[in-house]
């Protein structure tokens, strides 16, 4: 049973997360201390100090925050639970487009950063081994349903998955091509149906 002071712990920890997000998104990794880190949560330093330790600890739970903001936990239950091969690439997309709308900010300054700061780089390979195991889960599922199209390597279909299903995607086709959110999920949705079930889908 979870005691009142572990509940507080933990909301503690979050919260201070969240603050680590919000900094690391304006002001970049290296460019955020601990200190400001305890300024914009609304903690003591030494809060901080004993709920992480380093800056870098802090970090390392950006995944478990991403997850929840994004409503994983929903998204996979209803994956493990749908029958379609339709109905499982339509969710693996809104899982996408709701890892774009709610992490593609910190995601993105991850991604960044990784080529210069280690921990960051251990926290991207992270999310990017979290999505492929996602990926390869769904293609496995598809595959023993007898869904994938005739001649389409396993390999092949997870490629076409990851590449357009991501948060990257979603990024390119609204930001720089100006596409709405609504746009980018019914033509993912619908190029992967042709793609790896070779049926056509309207919206």
């Amino acid at each position: 049973m979870v005691t009142w002071r572990q509940q507080q712990a933990a909301e503690t920890r979050r919260q201070i997360v969240r603050a680590a997000r919000r900094l690391f998104v304006d002001s970049g990794y290296a460019g955020t201390t601990v200190e400001a880190i305890a300024a914009e949560a609304g903690v003591a330093l030494a809060t901080v100090y004993k709920a992480f330790g380093t800056k870098a600890a802090i970090a390392r739970e950006l995944n478990e925050l991403i997850d929840d903001e994004a409503g994983m936990a929903s998204f996979r239950q209803r994956i493990a639970s749908e029958a379609s091969p339709v109905g499982l690439i339509r969710l693996s997309v809104a899982l996408n487009r709701s890892l774009h709308e709610h992490c593609g900010d910190i995601i993105t300054a991850v991604r960044s950063a990784a080529a210069v700061d280690a921990t960051l780089a251990g926290v991207y390979a992270e999310g990017t081994k979290r999505h492929d195991d996602g990926v390869r889960g769904l293609i496995s599922k598809l595959e023993a349903a007898g869904a994938l199209a005739p001649g389409l390597a396993t390999i092949q279909a997870a490629g076409l998955m990851s590449t357009l299903c991501s948060v990257e995607a979603f990024a390119d086709l609204t930001t720089r091509y100006g596409w709405t959110a609504d746009q980018c999920e019914a033509w993912i949705a619908s190029a992967l149906c042709q793609l790896l079930l070779n049926v056509t889908v309207t919206n």
